[in-house]
Order: structure tokens, then sequence, then C-alpha cells
């Protein structure tokens, strides 16, 4: 008996995404993507990563579940090498433009005076191709190929006198959700991050802009609010994922955050920081637009941009703030209807 071909593929997808997204460390990141001899050890260290997790298509495929462990994992660290050098380049380039002509420092909550779109596709584009990978391989070992004996034998005592069509269709459907689920936290995250970062800070270079994210990347959130300006800002460290930054931003006046305090409070006040308020607003929005496509309700995705646009109303008056929220925004809403059309389209019935 053959295995379910879109259950494959389905499992070569989400095997991908856990790869990249899930255990891929930050010292890996920051290796890969640095630029001396440190660069291939974080890239075979990601291969490594990827083959783990296709080591089940071995097994249950034998010899060419093999070949395409092999096939998919090489590519996956050829891509990656491509993208990151094509990367480096496009921001050196936008870089040395942007000091050719001498622009000064951008706004807080802009897009930076070196900004360029390249990385962002560069990022499309890695993922393009590796899923393009994995379609082929999957065409040329998988696709119509029964699992070993072994492997059958070894689900068959799993599962039993279940129907074995029923469990297809449900595994699919947890293999669909759990794929759309990295996809528009972890990767969707990425994809606005790198979309919306200014190259300034991306580099460290000192004129990177104030409010926005420092270090590797991190979703600044699509339509972060703009900094107190006119006052020294403070900085906090946040996490997403494997991905750490640090926001520099500063927090309400003690006059303005103590208005409501009773007489004689001294107490400390902690202020969230913003891309981590955003960073969670952009998943939220993502996710919901997921949901209500996957059950029909189109035309309510209006109403959670809608909802997203009043919160930053008055900013918008800032052409900086309001060029890098509608990049993001448009950026995050485009991942979440992609994202959520291929399920609908693999997903059974």
């Amino acid at each position: 008996m053959t295995a379910d071909p879109i259950l494959t593929l389905g499992w070569l997808i989400l095997a991908h995404l856990v790869a990249d997204f899930v255990i891929q460390t930050t010292g890996i990141v920051t290796a890969k993507t640095s630029r001396d001899g440190a660069a291939w050890r974080g890239l075979l260290a990601h291969g490594l990563g990827v083959a783990v997790c296709l080591v089940p298509v071995a097994l249950g495929f034998g010899v060419p579940g093999l070949w395409a462990l092999i096939a998919i994992t090489v590519a996956h660290v050829l891509i990656d090498r491509i993208k990151i050098v094509a990367t480096h380049a496009a921001e050196g380039r936008a870089l040395a433009e942007a000091r050719r002509r001498h622009e000064g420092r951008v706004p807080a909550g802009g897009l930076g005076r070196a900004w360029t779109p390249l990385p962002a596709v560069y990022f499309a584009l890695d993922q393009m191709a590796h899923l393009t990978v994995i379609a082929v391989a999957w065409a040329i070992w998988l696709a119509g190929q029964a699992p070993t004996v072994e492997w059958s034998a070894a689900i068959g005592r799993l599962l039993g006198a279940r129907d074995q069509a029923v469990i297809n269709e449900v595994s699919l459907v947890a293999v669909v959700f759990l794929s759309l689920l990295i996809a528009n936290t972890r990767a969707g995250a990425l994809f606005v991050a790198t979309l919306v970062r200014p190259i300034e800070a991306a580099s460290g270079s000192d004129e990177a802009p104030q409010g926005t994210a420092t270090g590797t990347p991190a979703e600044a959130a699509s339509g972060q609010a703009n900094e107190t300006k006119g006052e020294r800002p403070r900085g906090w460290s946040f996490s997403i994922g494997p991905f750490a930054g640090r926001v520099l931003a500063d927090p309400p006046p003690r006059s303005t955050a103590a208005a409501h305090d009773p007489p004689g409070a001294d107490r400390e006040r902690v202020t969230v920081p913003p891309a981590q308020v955003g960073a969670t607003i952009g998943v939220l929005e993502r996710l919901l637009i997921v949901t209500l496509l996957l059950v029909g309700a189109d035309a309510a995705i209006g109403f959670v941009v809608a909802a997203k646009t009043i919160a930053r109303f008055r900013l918008l008056d800032d052409r900086d703030f309001a060029e890098y929220y509608l990049l993001g925004t448009l950026a995050s809403v485009s991942v979440a209807i992609v994202t959520a059309l291929a399920a609908r389209a693999a997903l059974p019935g």
C-alpha cells in the first residue's frame, strides 16, 4: 500500500518549518550569518538540524527516503548560504548609498535612511527555493512510494484496527495546522522584521534610529509606537523564539505615569517594551486572519486591520511612521492570506 502523497508532502514541509523556525538556536543564526569562518560551521550545524527533522522520512521510506533527506539537506545549506551572501551585499550597497548622500539619522519609528526591500525579498525567495526543492524531492523519490515493511508493521501495531483513511485525514489536518502556526508566528514574524528593519540597526551603524529593533532580526511589530522625543532613550532586551535583540524606547514621564497614584506613593513602574507588544499584536493579527479565511468569514478581515489602525491613528500624521506601519501591516496580512489559502487547498473536503 502506498503512502498518502499529500500527507507525505505535508510532513516534509512541517519538517522544514521546524528546522528553520523552531529548533534553530541563536548561536547557529549568529554563526551562519557571520562574515568569517564561523559561517560554514553555523550552516553545517543548521544542516544537521534539517537532517534530524527528516530522519522519520528516511525510516519510513528506506533508500528513497534517505536520498530525499540528503538532497533536501544539501540544497538547504547551499540556498541559505546564497541568501546570506546576497543579503550582506544588498545591505552593504544600501548603506554605502545612504552615506554617499550624507543623510542623517532617521526619526524614531522609521525605516532608516538606508532601507531596502531586498533582504525581505531574499528571505521570501529563500523559503520558496526550499519549498521547491522539497516538492521536487517528493516528486522524484516519495510520491506514490510505499513505506517499508518494517515501518508499515510498526504503524499497524500502533493503530490496531483503526481505519487507516481516517487516521490519514486526521494526521493531515494536524500537520496543516501545525505548519500554519509556525508560519504565522515564527516565519511571519521574521519576514515582517526583515522587511521593516532599518539597515543601520542590522549593521550596528551609529546611524541606527531610535525606537527600532537592533541585533539579530526580531519582529519589530508592524506598527510599533513612536518613542517620546527629546529625551535620552532607555533600552530593554527582548527575545522572540530563537532570535533576540534590543529595543530603545523612552518610558512615560514620571509625572504622567504617576498621575493617578495616591498621595505619597513612590513605587517603581514597569513599562512594557513597545516591540514586545507590537510583536504580539502582529502574531494575533495573522492568526485571526488565518482563522477567518479558514471559516469563510473573509469580509471580517477588514475589522482586524481597522482595529489595529485605530490604535495608531494619531501617529499616522508622521510620514516616516505611516510608511513603516503600512509596510509592516501589508506584509503581515499578506503572510496570513497566502498561508491560509495554501492550507485551505491542502485540507480535505
